[in-house]
């Protein structure tokens, strides 16, 4: 059959000089970044290492989390630092910010005990770290909210994409001789020598009891705790310095474009629409909450209503509703054309929004008056604060559309957290609660069972005299282990609030 296929000539349609080359799969250039980070992969694979090591050495084993934090921020930094020096783009005075931004979040999981505000820091110098890397191949100083959005978590893929790519990058440089040395003749021998070894030794203890005995000293306490640290160790190894390296394959070879597209616009008649209805449901709204909550008149108030109960309802919602006004004023002067009555109506929805946030946080303050402050009551007076100040920004943007918004509300809200969690809001809580109540019931059990180890350290000013009293929610906290925990943690572990409530703890012991 092949020799009768043979036997036709080529269909000079197919075959002549103005035929379309076939289509074939090509792999897309290689970046000039990218073939120097794999030519110098030994170089950047060190560093990797580095970040790898610092991540398992920090947290593998750890009783809590404080010092081991701030650590591996600043191992990470560095070895960040060197990694885009060697690539020629660090500019110290652009990426100082991030690695400040990154170091400062770290403090504050060592200058706090709240789970909440360790896990947000947390959450936020990973973001750093992204932002960081996008920033340095793309400057994102006039990016939007969805293209930062966007190119975080396609960051994210493409590093999980790019992970194995240092075994690969290796694997070139053999084949082509680089990196070839009597050093890989070592590296062969130990491997081979691993099993041979193992087997050996586990044939000559059975053979002989005083090498045996000799073994067992040696190892004694290697049982299933040790294997596990030493397989967490390795895995936290992998994750941190692969996660490194894979970033840097990703960034050199297919960088996030700095530009973006510009937004498709709808006519402004479909916002000025939806935004006069709100408008006029939110000024009736406000002219009640300046009638009634402001002015403290209750003879307005539905039959069977107090002003207390009045006052003390609805906060959450009127945050809730606040957020989505303030998301409603940036995406409308983004996604709908300019005009003179949406910018208006976008104004009114903003001073609205403005009573709204007022309203709310006069609710939440009479709240506290009589219930007392806790963390979370905290949380959502600073969130309307930040809402507050990004709704300004978003104003702002809506009569100069080249506000750069993004970078203003990161500022804004990576500023104010840092206020916030350096404050340790529980030690607030409890220092206004103490005051404002006493050593009594009501402040002691917002203590016990609504704040963190932050708090305790606000009691020692009032051991001495309310001993008793204190003794009855302190135990509670010794019950669970304060010192124990403490103690556990160990120096990479160190957390200054977790020490200052080991501190209060120690002195009722002696006390007592």
């Amino acid at each position: 059959m092949n020799e009768t296929f043979d036997r036709y000539p080529s269909d000079p349609v197919l075959s002549g000089p103005d035929a379309a080359e076939p289509f074939v799969s090509r792999p897309a250039p290689e970046g000039e970044r990218h073939r120097r980070l794999r030519a110098d992969c030994p170089y950047y694979l060190i560093l990797a290492a580095a970040v790898g090591a610092a991540c398992a050495l920090c947290f593998v084993r750890t009783g809590g989390l404080g010092l081991n934090a701030v650590l591996y921020a600043a191992v990470w930094s560095v070895c960040a630092h060197l990694a885009l020096r060697r690539l020629g783009l660090a500019r110290l005075r652009r990426d100082g910010v991030w690695y400040a931004g990154i170091l400062l979040l770290a403090l504050t999981v060592f200058w706090t005990a709240d789970p909440m505000i360790q896990s947000v820091s947390i959450l936020g110098c990973f973001l750093l770290q992204c932002f960081w890397s996008l920033n340095a191949f793309a400057a994102l100083r006039d990016w939007h909210f969805g293209k930062a959005a966007a190119a975080v978590l396609r960051l994210v893929f493409r590093t999980v994409g790019r992970c194995f790519e240092p075994f690969s990058h290796l694997a070139a440089r053999r084949k082509t001789g680089e990196g070839r040395g009597r050093g890989r003749y070592v590296v062969l021998g130990l491997l081979i020598a691993l099993p041979l070894a193992a087997a050996v030794t586990a044939l000559l203890a059975s053979a002989d009891a005083v090498f045996r005995a000799l073994f067992d000293r040696l190892f004694t306490g290697w049982n299933g705790r040790e294997l596990s640290t030493a397989l967490q160790f390795l895995v936290l190894f992998l994750l941190a310095g692969l996660a490194f390296y894979g970033v840097l394959c990703a960034q050199t070879d297919r960088p996030e474009p700095e530009a973006q597209r510009p937004p498709r616009r709808t006519d402004a008649l479909v916002a000025v629409t939806f935004t006069a209805v709100l408008a006029v449901i939110y000024l009736v709204f406000c002219a009640i909450q300046i009638a009634v909550l402001f002015r403290g008149r209750a003879a307005v108030l539905p039959e069977g209503t107090t002003y207390a109960q009045y006052a003390r309802e609805g906060f959450f919602q009127l945050l809730l509703v606040s957020g989505i006004n303030v998301a409603l004023v940036i995406v409308s002067q983004r996604r709908f054309t300019g005009s003179a009555a949406l910018r208006a109506l976008l104004c009114v929805i903003s001073g609205c929004t403005c009573v709204m946030e007022l309203s709310s946080a006069w609710r939440m303050i009479l709240y506290v008056q009589v219930y007392g402050l806790t963390f979370l009551r905290l949380l959502v007076l600073w969130f309307l604060l930040v809402l507050a100040v990004i709704l300004a920004g978003a104003v702002i943007a809506v009569f100069r559309p080249f506000f750069r918004l993004f970078r203003f509300s990161l500022a804004v809200c990576l500023a104010a957290w840092l206020v916030f969690a350096f404050a340790r809001p529980d030690a607030l809580a409890a220092r206004y609660d103490l005051q404002r109540f006493g050593c009594t019931h009501t402040s002691l059990s917002l203590i016990r069972y609504e704040l963190s180890a932050d708090a305790l350290g606000e009691l020692r000013p009032y051991l001495p005299g309310q001993r008793e009293a204190i003794g009855v929610y302190l135990d509670g906290y010794l019950d669970q282990g304060i010192p124990a925990q403490y103690k556990g943690a160990g120096l990479r572990g160190f957390n200054y609030s977790l020490w200052q409530a080991n501190e209060t703890a120690k002195e009722y012991v002696h006390e007592n």
